[in-house]
């Protein structure tokens, strides 16, 4: 595996190291010998040995171990520091007290050639010990940093959805109940109209039901149920509304927000007094593919109560959960206008 290719590489370079503090001149680092070869095997198995077993203690500690804070990784590096260091000194004691002196008496090699003595040893091994701990470590931060950057990120996203949801099935209710009393109105009035008047209203209910999981739409699907919408009002209040359509946009290449163009309309009507000597008027226009604007003029009704703005927030806060764009609304003494940010398909 090449977890094991790299430790070998770095136990290969930790003999290289061993060799160079040990010898007094080149001649000696580059002259090869038996106990050269020695030293090669043990130290390769040594460090291959150490820091399987660290990594191994390490994983396990981190199964137990919280690591939502750095007291955690703390906590680790010092128990992996404890485990280390008796092994350290039995690799060291092993090397010096029983490998070199069964070559010494087996007359392999000399004592001149042993590299190093036991504390020497012992110390640069905890060295080596030290490092293989801080790799594990940051390793372990990292992937633990990674892990949590996607978990946090899949929650805000399920959040975002859930949060997108629970704003368009608080618009769906508000239009619901408008149109019954649109409905009530035509039953008492006319039973042709209000035959008419649920047909419009079971089409613009099926796209309800058709785009509610979407968070866009095309503006020609859009534009379909306004105008559905439209006609509705026209049923209930004749030529009290006047509602004027001036785009010059792709239909099919823009794509806005279900419901968003209707919510508009419907802001204006609520808040707005008419007559059918005086009717309202509502433009709704383009500003370039950037935005839609829809524009009334400003008639205060009376004994009207003080409005919350809960569907324009509710709105904008769709458009921000899914297109990171907000409404954006003009309201002076003249107007009231909302200019609402496209996408392209």
């Amino acid at each position: 595996m090449n977890y094991y290719r790299f430790r070998f590489i770095i136990a290969v370079f930790v003999f290289i190291f061993f060799k160079l503090t040990n010898v007094d001149s080149w001649v000696d680092f580059i002259t090869w010998n038996f106990i050269s070869t020695i030293s090669l095997i043990y130290i390769i198995t040594v460090v291959l040995t150490l820091w399987e077993v660290l990594f191994r203690y390490i994983i396990k500690q981190r199964r137990t171990t919280d690591l939502t804070t750095n007291k955690g990784l703390y906590i680790i590096s010092t128990k992996a520091t404890l485990l280390a260091l008796p092994l350290v000194f039995l690799f060291a004691f092993i090397y010096n007290e029983i490998l070199v002196k069964f070559l010494i008496d087996y007359e392999l090699c000399t004592e001149d050639q042993n590299e190093g003595g036991f504390l020497v040893n012992s110390a640069l091994g905890f060295v080596i010990s030290l490092l293989i701990i801080a790799y594990e470590i940051i390793l372990l931060y990292v992937k633990n940093a990674i892990k949590n950057a996607r978990e946090k990120e899949r929650i805000q996203k399920e959040l975002a959805a859930a949060k997108l949801e629970g704003l368009k099935n608080q618009i769906n209710p508000h239009f619901l109940f408008n149109s019954f009393s649109v409905l009530t109105s035509l039953v008492e009035d006319d039973s042709k109209a209000a035959v008419k008047f649920i047909s419009k209203l079971s089409d613009m209910y099926r796209y309800i039901l058709e785009n509610d999981e979407k968070t866009v739409v095309t503006l020609r699907e859009e534009l379909d149920f306004v105008d559905s919408y439209i006609f509705l009002l026209s049923m209930r209040h004749q030529s009290a509304i006047v509602i004027d359509k001036v785009l010059d946009l792709p239909d099919n290449q823009i794509l806005v927000p279900p419901m968003s163009i209707q919510i508009l309309i419907e802001n204006a009507v609520k808040h707005n007094s008419f007559a059918i000597d005086d009717p309202l008027h509502i433009t709704i226009k383009n500003h370039g593919s950037g935005a839609i604007i829809v524009e009334n003029e400003k008639r205060k009704k009376e004994h009207l109560t003080e409005s919350t703005k809960i569907g324009l927030k509710n709105l904008s806060n769709r458009l921000l959960l899914s297109a990171g764009k907000a409404l954006e609304i003009l309201d002076n003494d003249k107007i009231f206008q909302v200019r609402l940010p496209l996408s392209k398909a």
